[in-house]
């Protein structure tokens, strides 16, 4: 009689977060799934159907534990204040790789539009939030810009900052350029 399959999901999403995280999405092939998260094939695709599959479930994983955090930054801090909480939550660190959201989009090619939309729909709700941060920063005198525009650029921001970070990880460095864009909020 076989052996039932043990593994704890957690944790196996979670080695697969990192793998992705680290390679792209691309890079990874089934051989490195298995090796990290320990998982046999045919488990693998009893519980994720393939690699993209397991990917799609990596991001709800990473959106649960990492970037639910971020929104509700925003959410409980309305106005500027919030704004500058948000963006100083973003920190240099020795080994940063950014963002797993903005690494993904950056592999539209290789992703289905299922796939693709879970960081996209991750941004929209930034840029909604944030735009919402700025109207009630007008309303309260902090700011006198276009908060859709403004929202926008801060989105892009991110994006940017991410990329660069992962070859400049000086926090001295990424501290100047978020209190830079902090100053642009006026």
């Amino acid at each position: 009689m076989a052996r039932p399959t043990q593994y704890n999901l957690e944790k196996v999403l979670d080695n697969a977060m990192d793998i992705f995280w680290e390679k792209g999405y691309e890079s990874v092939s089934m051989a490195d799934l298995v090796t990290c998260t320990s998982l046999n094939r045919r488990t693998m695709y009893s519980l994720f159907k393939d690699k993209e599959g397991l990917f799609r479930r990596t991001l709800d994983n990473y959106y649960t534990k990492r970037s639910v955090e971020k929104i509700n930054i925003l959410k409980n801090n309305l106005g500027k204040k919030g704004i500058e909480l948000f963006l100083l939550s973003f920190e240099f660190e020795e080994n940063f790789k950014g963002c797993l959201f903005s690494n993904s989009m950056q592999e539209k090619e290789f992703l289905n539009e299922e796939t693709y939309n879970i960081p996209k729909e991750y941004f929209n709700l930034i840029s909604t939030q944030i735009e919402k941060n700025l109207i009630r920063a007008k309303e309260d005198g902090e700011f006198s810009g276009d908060p859709r525009i403004m929202a926008l650029t801060l989105v892009t921001f991110i994006h940017g900052f991410h990329v660069h970070g992962k070859y400049n990880h000086s926090k001295e460095d990424g501290n100047l350029i978020i209190q830079n864009i902090i100053n642009l909020i006026a």
